[in-house]
């Protein structure tokens, strides 16, 4: 029997199912005494027989239950890392490098067909009013100046 799953709770409703077995056994013992009692009173023989027979076997009784400490999970052990082999390392190295060079040289050797020109976009032109543009020339000019100016 494979005990791995029992928890404390079910050990537990155990012990208290163990101890109604006991109160019904004990229970029995008193009703038996009883007829016994009942039947003394008138009819002998009858008496002579159940007495003469062993009374019900009660078992004995349990042990005190002990503590049980809840089940621990055990966690399986981690895997080993690998590790590759400085050969090993050196042939994939070796791989990739091949396959990056063939790569380059299919690329190169390979003829692009021009592409179709595609029609130019017709920029959108932004009007500046005359006095903006003479303003932003007025401040570039400006920043230059200081530029050179820290400059010397």
């Amino acid at each position: 029997m494979d005990i791995s799953h029992i928890t404390s709770h079910s050990l537990r409703s155990l012990l208290s199912l163990t101890e109604r077995k006991d109160e019904l056994l004990q229970g029995i013992e008193e009703v038996h005494a009883e007829i016994i009692r009942t039947l003394k009173g008138g009819v002998v023989g009858v008496v002579e027989i159940i007495t003469s027979q062993p009374a019900i076997a009660r078992p004995a009784p349990a042990a005190k239950p002990v503590a049980v400490a809840p089940m621990k999970t055990v966690k399986p052990p981690k895997a080993k890392k690998r590790t590759m082999s400085l050969e090993g390392r050196a042939r994939i190295s070796a791989a990739t490098k091949a396959r990056w060079a063939a790569r380059r040289a299919a690329k190169s050797t390979e003829k692009v067909a021009p592409k179709a020109a595609k029609p130019a976009k017709a920029k959108k032109k932004r009007n500046v009013s005359p006095e903006v543009r003479a303003k932003l020339a007025a401040n570039m000019k400006a920043r230059w100046a200081a530029r050179r100016a820290a400059k010397a």
